[in-house]
């Protein structure tokens, strides 16, 4: 961390201030482009395979946000044997109660989702500018940065019905807050994102870790990391209320998404399979996404914010070393 160049809080924050509109508009192109061109892939393919674009749209884990938004945890309309909470209590409340938000003003919850998600990958964007910028990154280097983080494999998910673009959104800007030493905005943040994914965890490791080193004898860096955990397990207390038969929030996601700590087995017996056995494109990509992750963490030591490359590290542990559906660990590895 000591290769890093750093400048004291105050200064970062101060000096971000003349830059802010230009960043919010570049970002803001970036967003909308963005969401341009994903959709329009999206229509191509999905014309090709004779579907219909909003089918694919709301297609995966989106059928499960837009009904929760809908009706609720324990009246969603899914196709389910069993009771309907056991697979929508998978899903925190933060993204599907914003769905429900918007809403309330009578646009359709898929094109609210849409819309939202616009809209925050535009705040992802503009927060990955600004710790590009600490790093010494001109214009250029600012721009590309925000383009490959929104551009990474899966960002269609960022046109959809996922958490993804807010979990995004508020992680990087929960990091920009760490870095500055301002707790209580790390604290609001962190709150956010622990009603937003379980992978919340992986932030509030780091904001523990920065409270060890910079923050031990303030009592409003404790406060702040306390305020970000609260969200967490409130929803587990309150869902294991409705899941202790099935296991509790845990039991579900193994019993459903087969979603355990294995340590890395089944990431490293699905990478193999994929590079020495199998035939499906989509996998092999898959494959080497997760092969690419570690190495660019390597590769990146020093030279990226210590506190975002820290990040990067304890969720891409989190997500390597469990089982789950593999081919979906590009899409979770996004925040990274």
């Amino acid at each position: 961390m000591s290769c890093v160049h750093t400048v004291r809080p105050a200064e970062r924050t101060g000096s971000s201030a003349p830059r802010a509109p230009r960043i919010a508009l570049v970002s803001l192109v970036i967003a909308v482009l963005g969401a341009a061109i994903r959709i329009a892939v999206l229509e191509v393919l999905a014309a090709a395979n004779g579907q219909e674009l909003w089918d694919q749209l709301l297609a995966w884990d989106a059928e499960y946000y837009v009904a929760i938004a809908r009706a609720g945890y324990l009246d969603a309309d899914i196709a389910f044997d069993g009771p309907v909470y056991e697979k929508t209590m998978a899903f925190f409340p933060g993204f599907p109660l914003l769905l429900k938000i918007v809403s309330w003003t009578g646009i359709n919850i898929a094109l609210a989702a849409l819309l939202i998600n616009t809209l925050l990958v535009e705040v992802l964007a503009a927060g990955v500018m600004v710790l590009a910028r600490r790093l010494g990154a001109g214009q250029g280097g600012q721009i590309a940065s925000a383009i490959v983080v929104t551009s990474a494999p899966m960002s269609i998910v960022f046109s959809m019905p996922y958490s993804e673009a807010l979990f995004g959104a508020l992680a990087v800007w929960g990091l920009v807050a760490l870095d500055d030493r301002v707790w209580w905005r790390a604290g609001l943040f962190g709150f956010g994102l622990a009603l937003t994914r379980l992978t919340a965890v992986d932030f509030l490791v780091v904001f523990g870790l920065w409270v060890l080193l910079y923050g031990r004898r303030n009592w409003r860096a404790w406060l702040g990391l306390c305020l970000a955990a609260m969200p967490l397990p409130a929803y587990l207390l309150w869902t294991q209320h409705y899941l202790a038969d099935a296991g509790g929030y845990f039991g579900i996601q193994e019993k459903y998404w087969d979603s355990a700590f294995d340590g890395g087995a089944d990431t490293v017996c699905f990478v193999w399979k994929a590079l020495t056995e199998g035939t499906n494109v989509g996998y092999l990509l898959t494959a080497l996404a997760i092969l690419a992750a570690p190495v660019l963490l390597v590769v990146t030591w020093g030279k990226v914010q210590p506190v975002a490359w820290w990040f990067s590290a304890v969720l891409m542990a989190n997500v390597l070393l469990s089982s789950g559906i593999q081919h979906s660990r590009p899409r979770l590895l996004l925040p990274a």
